[in-house]
């Protein structure tokens, strides 16, 4: 689905030493140019078979590979076929893995096979480098990292894989260009260098001037040599470009060539690689199993069946619900309690109420619609309004909604989670008899899905609406807040929910399209 010159070559070439039969779609010319769907075109080529399938697939959306797994495993169960396997060779501009794996493995070539510690320099464009990006995970197989960023701000690391960097206690210091870098003292520079061809079409309009000027910041001089460490290494994805190369051609025949030997590992790394998915490598070897991602989905599904009602008397509540003791003062409510112009006392049926707190009283009126509509609740005869409140939220403007003899036996666990998507923080009374039985707080899910109007940011994902790819749906997770390149600056919060697919970082309101439904 994107071109390709190195990872297209010494895969194919790898799966013709297995002697399987290779499918080749070129990016100018296959049907994904036609505006037809990955997911089916996976579908097509999966039933040619009868033994394994695998894709090997570069694209320029983010997330394919993640998606189509989820999607195929059902497929290929349909036809009793083998589920396929996928080969990300690098998507958008989120990651690299298999090119990942053959910089590691090279580079524990070079180090005599020792994970003990390495010192590894990132020069050029690190901001649009997929196996740059890849190397917060990669090198973890070492015990002690020490890592140089060496990249002008335009193509500088994102911040979020620096702080990653970070917390695994890389030890990461940072320079705007080669020239500099190399101003260390002996023993500062590292023996092992990684280039990044810079693409200066995803950096905006720039001039020649700019251009030549950023070209010259990362790339290296033939005279620099000698200020090299003793048995300095240099890799870089080949081909290189002829006119404007980051590392000079006349270094070729010297000993810091580490790139011809980084093109050689791909071939036979790919041959291991395809040889253990064929089956024909690793048969009887322990797996780690599923994931943790796995066993918490199978979890939470065990928990949160859809046919599920709430059980009141149940101690063992869902995650997200919090109990509020009744018998304390400031959780106590008179249901007869009445507002002007607002929600209207009720005998029995539910009261929900701090939806949607908001500065602007205009957000929380578009919440409790959206609340009505998500849920299908618009059918229910009752009230609601908006007020400011009066406690722990003082100042802020927050939505009450009453359903009247709503029947609190139908109401089913699926139900609440999804208000709790949609209104975190909420708090939902019961009300029976003119009294309050219950009282629970529902706090931001773990996984927001299965909601109408959210949809990924991040342009590029493949679960974005704009990309139309079907069986691919919005998936987030939620996750500690961290800095991100993509986040608007400044902006923090306690949480963020990332993309199943893309891992793109969002705000809880950015992943709804329109508040206002």
């Amino acid at each position: 689905m994107e071109g390709s010159t190195r990872t297209r070559e010494s895969l194919r070439n790898a799966a013709v030493f297995h002697g399987v039969k290779v499918n080749e779609f070129q990016a100018e010319s296959s049907s994904f140019q036609k505006n037809e769907t990955i997911t089916d075109t996976m579908k097509m080529l999966a039933v040619y078979s009868t033994e394994r399938s695998v894709f090997v697939i570069r694209s320029p959306l983010e997330g394919v590979c993640s998606a189509l797994q989820g999607v195929m495993e059902k497929h290929a169960a349909r036809f009793g076929i083998p589920t396929p396997a996928f080969l990300n060779a690098g998507d958008g501009q989120h990651a690299h893995p298999l090119g990942e794996m053959v910089d590691i493995y090279s580079l524990l070539e070079k180090s005599n096979w020792n994970r003990s510690e390495v010192h590894l320099a990132l020069v050029g464009d690190l901001a649009h480098g997929r196996t740059a990006h890849s190397k917060v995970e990669g090198l973890k197989v070492f015990h002690k990292v020490k890592v140089d960023l060496v990249a002008p701000d335009i193509f500088s690391y994102p911040v979020e894989f620096k702080d990653r960097m970070v917390a695994e206690g890389f030890e990461v210091r940072e320079f705007k260009s080669v020239e500099e870098y190399l101003r260390q003292p002996a023993g500062y520079l590292a023996d092992k260098w990684y280039f990044y061809k810079p693409q200066f079409a995803k950096c905006g309009d720039l001039g020649q001037a700019k251009v030549e000027e950023l070209r010259s910041q990362v790339s290296f001089r033939s005279e620099w040599h000698k200020r090299l460490p003793k048995n300095a290494c240099f890799f870089q994805t080949l081909p290189r470009d002829k006119e404007f190369p980051l590392i000079p051609l006349s270094l070729d025949g010297t000993a810091i060539n580490g790139w011809d030997t980084v093109a050689a590992n791909a071939y036979f790394l790919d041959v291991i690689l395809l040889g253990m998915l064929f089956g024909k490598i690793g048969k009887g070897l322990p797996t780690g199993g599923s994931d943790a991602r796995e066993r918490l989905a199978t979890a939470e599904a065990v928990i949160l069946p859809r046919s599920d009602v709430i059980d009141l008397e149940s101690a063992d509540l869902p995650s997200f619900m919090k109990a509020a003791d009744l018998t304390k003062t400031d959780h106590t409510r008179d249901p007869k309690r009445a507002r002007a112009g607002g929600p209207v006392p009720i005998t029995d049926g539910l009261i929900i109420d701090h939806i949607g707190l908001s500065s602007d009283a205009k957000n929380v009126w578009q919440r409790l619609r959206m609340v009505r509509s998500v849920l299908g609740w618009s059918k229910y005869i009752g009230s609601e309004g908006v007020y400011v409140s009066q406690k722990k939220a003082a100042g802020l403007s927050k939505g009450i909604m009453t359903l009247p003899s709503y029947n609190l036996e139908s109401l089913k666990v699926m139900e609440l989670k999804i208000l709790a998507s949609v209104a975190p923080g909420c708090t939902i009374n019961f009300v029976a008899g003119s009294k309050v039985v219950a009282k629970y707080r529902l706090e931001v899910p773990e996984r927001i899905y299965n909601l109408p109007n959210i949809s990924c940011r991040n342009g590029l994902c493949v679960s974005n609406p704009k990309n139309k790819q079907r069986d691919v749906y919005p998936y987030f997770e939620r996750v500690p807040f961290y800095q991100s390149s993509v986040l608007s600056e400044g902006k923090e919060a306690e949480f963020l929910f990332t993309c199943k697919y893309c891992s793109w970082p969002h705000f809880y309101e950015s992943i709804f399209e329109d508040a206002s439904v």
